[in-house]
């Protein structure tokens, strides 16, 4: 379920072009990152001229921050939202599965972060997923901090300690719920079937819900 709960707003003739041209360019992004792939490829798959696509977006840099915010500003207001919110165990520990309807909008960002990760750091594309990588992963950090169910019992950690022990939890956090989007091939080999499918999204929702409430009261 998506978290916009609002009437959809009606959109114009340009604003449907431009939301097709993203869509367009985040699967040729995801398959051949920002390097491997031209305006004039985005272009084609649109079926409009190349200079057309100038009317929406300013560059292939413009074109693609506006993919990267469409998908993960969500993110960033889910995580503002349990910052000031979460005040249980429960509510803390729903917080992959919101962060999980956030990328089954968008499932190929699992792919993009991915490329940013292992790939060349000096690709501007790479620059750019990271920069919003570090603010998502800041974001989750401060949350942690302020979460009260998150405490150390019974020992007394320094705070380079604490701090590795919050950022192995939320490296946790993030591989689980975005590795479920990365791993389709493993699943057919498995399985068969589709993991977007609505009963393996409440599997993993459920999944993460056991294993993230364990992690945080260890």
């Amino acid at each position: 379920m998506s978290l916009n709960t609002a009437e959809p707003v009606a959109r114009t003739k340009g604003e449907r072009t431009a939301n097709r041209i993203m869509d367009i360019a985040e699967n040729l992004f995801a398959a051949h990152g920002y390097d491997g792939t031209s305006l004039r490829q985005i272009a084609e798959r649109a079926d409009i001229a190349q200079p057309g696509l100038y009317n929406h977006f300013a560059s292939k840099e413009a074109l693609y921050k506006a993919v990267l915010f469409r998908a993960l500003n969500p993110m960033t207001l889910a995580l503002s939202n349990h910052i000031n919110n979460a005040a249980t165990l429960r509510e803390y520990a729903d917080l992959p599965a919101t962060i999980t309807d956030i990328l089954l909008e968008h499932p190929l960002m699992a792919v993009l972060f991915q490329r940013a990760m292992q790939g060349d750091s000096a690709s501007a594309g790479n620059q750019l997923v990271n920069a919003w990588l570090e603010k998502l992963l800041n974001q989750g950090m401060i949350s942690l901090q302020s979460f009260d169910g998150i405490t150390t019992t019974g020992t007394e950690k320094t705070d380079s300690q604490s701090r590795a022990a919050l950022a192995i939890n939320l490296i946790a956090m993030f591989n689980l719920t975005t590795g479920y989007f990365l791993s389709q091939r493993v699943f057919t080999s498995l399985a068969q079937g589709d993991l977007l499918d609505a009963d393996n999204i409440a599997r993993q929702k459920r999944l993460l819900h056991k294993v993230i409430r364990a992690m945080l009261i260890s």
